[in-house]
């Protein structure tokens, strides 16, 4: 017979590996190839120390003279703070009695709703990564009440059926924990279920979170290009050696623009990018121009699973959640994500993992990672923004030479 302790033995030995090599491998490419790692650690913050530009102790001198003065390399330190990342499954007694005299039923519970955790933390993984960490999904366009209330909203990127979600008005929040029946990326609709809203009503301008995280999400790749003034507490100002490189182009995507490009990211950062990153349509604009101009269309099987187009030997990986109309150009070897530990369960007093929540005939378990993402070496991460829909712009496409964009490059 089946107990709880006898689960809880099943899901920390057999469960907890294969969960963790699915989130690790399994999210997607760019998220394959960060560091994982948990030698930054420093109490509840991770301190991640980087350096730019040359040693300064370099110099040639006749045979007589004075030795070259030290010049260490300009270096400064990040102090990242930690995420926490939950997820959670709840499993009823009565789901639980009536398979504990048959293990392969309680298997098949635990599969089903262990899978679709693991899905939903792909997804919420990866949506983070291509987030600045104030957790903002969306915002309200309009909004139509009835059985089955539906609202416009400006992006739904990072939105899927079946998320809870908060409404925030004024910095206060409106309504919480509010699901999403239905996602309609077309027309950028959503729908909630029948009856869900009442008599609450939400108005243009409302901004839409996941629930309980406003503020306290992953600090993705859109933080490294932030326009604020400081990068985990550096300052830009005084250290302009680690903010990114950046380019407007203007224009339509070329093959040549990407080559200018990847070159001027190279030089200002002394390390060559080895992924480009950009969503499904750019990539598709820059397959187009490949069949435009006739070149070899090369592909790259990468670790995951994963396969996808190349640029010179470099893989360009079409992502959901990166922008349209941007490129970027990283340096994978450079970014971490700096963990506490990874992918565990939480534990109960007596280190039981299937809690029974309070006063209700249910169990619960959480698994859980307190964890971040840093840009070690800012510089060395390069987007190419402003290019143009082809589909909207007046340009000639085919083998026009975009390289010179609407300004020079910066950072």
């Amino acid at each position: 017979m089946l107990s709880v302790s006898s689960i809880d033995a099943v899901l920390k030995s057999y469960y907890l590996d294969a969960i963790c090599a699915s989130l690790n491998t399994g999210v997607s490419p760019l998220y394959s190839a960060i560091e994982k790692s948990a030698a930054e650690i420093t109490g509840k913050d991770a301190v991640v120390p980087t350096m730019y530009g040359v040693c300064g102790g370099l110099g040639s001198t006749d045979e007589t003279g004075e030795l070259p003065d030290s010049g260490e390399c300009l270096r400064t330190g990040f102090t990242v703070p930690l995420k926490n990342i939950y997820g959670v499954i709840d499993i009823s007694d009565k789901a639980l009695r009536a398979s504990r005299d048959n293990a392969s039923g309680i298997v098949g519970l635990l599969n089903t709703e262990i899978k679709a955790m693991v899905r939903s933390a792909q997804f919420n993984l990866n949506r983070m990564l291509w987030m600045d960490g104030t957790g903002l999904l969306a915002t309200v366009k309009t909004f139509t009440n009835g059985a089955m209330p539906t609202a416009t909203v400006d992006d739904t990127r990072f939105l899927a059926e079946g998320m809870k979600v908060d409404f925030y008005r004024s910095g206060a929040a409106v309504m919480t924990g509010v699901r999403i029946a239905d996602v309609n990326h077309e027309t950028k609709t959503l729908t909630f279920p029948y009856g869900i809203m009442n008599t609450n009503s939400l108005q243009a301008g409302d901004l839409i979170y996941i629930q309980k995280s406003k503020g306290n999400e992953v600090n993705g790749i859109p933080y490294v290009f932030d326009t604020g003034n400081t990068y985990f507490g550096v300052n830009k100002a005084t250290n302009p050696g680690i903010k990114p490189v950046e380019k407007s182009l203007g224009d339509e995507l070329t093959v040549d623009a990407m080559q200018e490009f990847f070159d001027t990211a190279s030089l200002r950062a002394g390390v060559q990018p080895d992924m480009i990153v950009c969503s499904m349509k750019t990539r598709r604009q820059y397959l187009k121009q490949l069949e435009l101009n006739r070149r070899n269309i090369d592909y790259l099987n990468l670790d995951g699973g994963f396969k996808t187009l190349a640029f010179n030997g470099i893989p360009v990986v079409g992502e959901r959640f990166a922008p349209d109309g941007e490129m970027y150009f990283l340096n994978t070897p450079t970014l971490k994500l700096v963990q506490l530990n990874d992918w565990e369960w939480l534990e109960g007093e007596n280190g039981s993992i299937l809690n029974q929540l309070d006063r209700k005939a249910v169990y619960t378990a959480t698994l859980v990672k307190y964890a971040n993402f840093v840009a070690a070496y800012p510089r060395g991460q390069a987007r190419l923004k402003g290019i143009e829909d082809p589909s909207s712009s007046t340009t000639a496409s085919g083998g026009t030479d975009s390289g010179s964009g609407a300004d020079d490059a910066t950072g």
